[in-house]
This record gives structure tokens, C-alpha cells and sequence, in this order.
């Protein structure tokens, strides 16, 4: 007989983070009980020996190469076409799995088969909570976010981010994180892999929005944890990270909204970072820090990208 397919295939995107690495595979396997995982490891052109010290602590694990760094859409494609399990779940490597988070992601998913999407509740290291459900794109939260209206008309202009009182129960959710985030085989055949227009960050919005749009529900699961750190393959490039996370954003746009409608953000981008830049110019020169020119770089690089289409940095 043949062996038995696996309840999970766990798809994780490795660029140059051995020690995130072995650590999120560990803690998969460590605080699961019941799921039975197909472990995929797609490597992105590492050159800190992840490949091989993946292979050796974890010889069951299913390493592909890519050679070079094809980007986060691209390589977990890659892995789905050789993923197995009834469910494909995309994790960081930046990741650590708590107690039973993968097993109750499966449970919840094959007691409720009209959820297509599931994400558990994220802390940073510290244990702070990350507030990483938002809403899908749109001129009203936009506006929230980026000219500040969230603070004067805030059951207008929310914004994008749920507030923090929403993670402490189960709810239907719009978009949810990439970091951590199963999807059920069938949802995967209907609406197809991740967008490969995007190269890093706003496929899973994207991909959410996919998913929503073809019926299914998203869910966000409090009783399912996970440690979120960040930055494990951005954190060496602040500045470029945040003009790529620009670049995504306005890809959004031009798939899901008309010209109008981007032109309008793009407005409303251009004054949000006009009026950052302005702003922490003083502030980077009192404090003379690593954060705050970052921050100023950041702004200023994006905002000279909107209007010029060319980069500072």
C-alpha cells in the first residue's frame, strides 16, 4: 500500500536564515501531535548553508533549490507543486510554532469545510500581540491610514489594521497574514498559487482577496498561537524593504481597482510621504540614530519613487 497523505504540507521560503530556519521546522515538529506534516523547504538561493544543515538535522524534510532568489510568490509556487497534503500551510522562517497551533488549525478546518483560509493569532517576541488581520484596500481606508483620519472619523476611515480587542475571539476575517496561513487543497486548485507579479509582500492580500472573492471564508483562529519575530530576511535593508512594500501596494491596486481609484492613492501616498519626510528631518538630526534616518531614507526614497519612478537608495 501506499503511504498515507499527509493532513498538512508546510511550505517555507528560506533566503539566507539558517538559524530562523532550523528553529521553525523544530518547533513544527516539536508541537505537533495528531496532523500528520510533509515538511517543504523551497531555498531561494541561500549562501549560509541552510540547505545543508537542513538536510542534515531534518532528513525527511523535502529541500528544493532554487539557485537564486525568485522572491516569496514565486518559491512557495514551487513548493505547492510538490506539496501533497489535504491542507498547504505557508510559514516564515522567522516563525516558532506554539502548543497545538497546527493541530487546531486542522481541526477547526475539517469541522467547518466552508472556511478556505485559516491564520492564528501572532505575537512579536516579547509576547505582544501583532495585529496583522487588516481589511482589503480601499479609498475610505486608505484615507485612514495615510491622512490620518482614523483619529478624527474613525467609523468612516478605519483604516486597514483591526483594532486589538478583535484578536481575543474567532472571527471572519478579510485579509490575513502570509506569515502563517493554511489554506485548504481545494481553495489552492480553484483560485491557483500566489500571484508571481508580486516578489515580496501583497501576495497574500492579493491572494486573500482571491480566495474571498471565490466564495470562501477566511478565518482568523484565536486558539491558535505562533511567534512572529520579523525582518528575519529584510531586516539587513529597512529602506529597500519599504520601497518594495510600496511597489506591491500600488500592483494591488492596478489589479483590483480602476484608474481613478489609484490615481487617488497615489495622491494620498504622495502627501503621506511628502508630510513624513518633513517631518523626520528634525527629528533624525536631534537624534542622530540608526532608526530615524532609516525612517527619513525610507520616506524620502518612497516618496521621490511615486513621483519620479526612480530610486535614492
Amino acid at each position: 500500500m501506499g503511504q498515507a497523505r499527509p493532513d498538512v504540507s508546510i511550505v517555507i521560503v528560506n533566503w539566507n536564515t539558517r538559524a530562523y530556519l532550523l528553529d521553525c521546522i523544530a518547533s513544527l515538529k516539536a508541537t505537533t501531535e495528531h496532523a500528520t506534516l510533509e515538511l517543504v523547504v523551497v531555498d531561494n538561493g541561500s549562501h549560509d548553508g541552510s540547505v545543508e544543515a537542513v538536510r542534515a538535522a531534518h532528513p525527511d524534510a523535502v529541500v528544493l533549490e532554487n539557485g537564486a532568489n525568485l522572491g516569496f510568490a514565486k518559491a512557495n509556487n514551487v513548493g505547492f507543486r510538490v506539496a501533497t497534503g489535504r491542507y498547504v500551510c505557508l510559514v516564515n522562517t522567522d516563525v516558532i510554532a506554539l502548543a497545538g497551533v497546527i493541530d487546531t488549525m486542522v481541526d477547526h478546518l475539517d469541522r467547518q469545510p466552508d472556511v478556505g483560509a485559516l491564520g492564528p493569532r501572532t505575537v512579536t517576541r516579547e509576547g505582544a500581540l501583532r495585529q496583522n488581520c487588516r481589511r482589503f484596500p480601499s479609498l475610505a481606508n486608505a484615507a485612514g491610514d495615510y491622512l490620518m483620519l482614523k483619529r478624527l472619523l474613525p467609523g468612516r476611515f478605519a483604516g486597514r489594521t483591526l483594532p486589538a480587542d478583535t484578536y481575543g475571539r474567532t472571527h471572519d476575517a478579510e485579509v490575513l497574514s502570509g506569515c502563517f496561513l493554511m489554506v485548504r487543497r481545494e481553495v489552492l486548485d480553484q483560485v491557483g498559487p500566489l500571484d508571481e507579479v508580486f516578489f515580496f509582500y501583497g501576495e497574500d492580500t492579493d491572494w486573500c482577496r482571491r480566495i474571498h472573492d471565490a466564495g470562501w471564508r477566511l478565518v482568523y483562529l484565536a486558539d491558535a498561537e505562533a511567534v512572529h519575530f520579523g525582518g528575519g530576511s529584510s531586516g539587513d535593508r529597512p529602506e529597500a524593504y519599504y520601497l518594495t512594500m510600496e511597489k506591491a501596494d500600488l500592483t494591488y491596486w492596478r489589479k483590483h481597482h480602476g484608474p481613478a481609484a489609484r490615481a487617488a492613492y497615489v495622491a494620498m501616498k504622495t502627501v503621506y510621504h511628502a508630510a513624513s519626510t518633513l517631518a523626520w528631518v528634525p527629528l533624525a538630526a536631534a537624534r542622530r540614530d540608526g532608526p530615524s534616518l532609516r525612517k527619513l531614507r525610507g520616506h524620502a526614497n518612497n516618496l521621490v519613487w511615486l513621483v519620479t519612478r526612480r530610486s535614492i537608495v
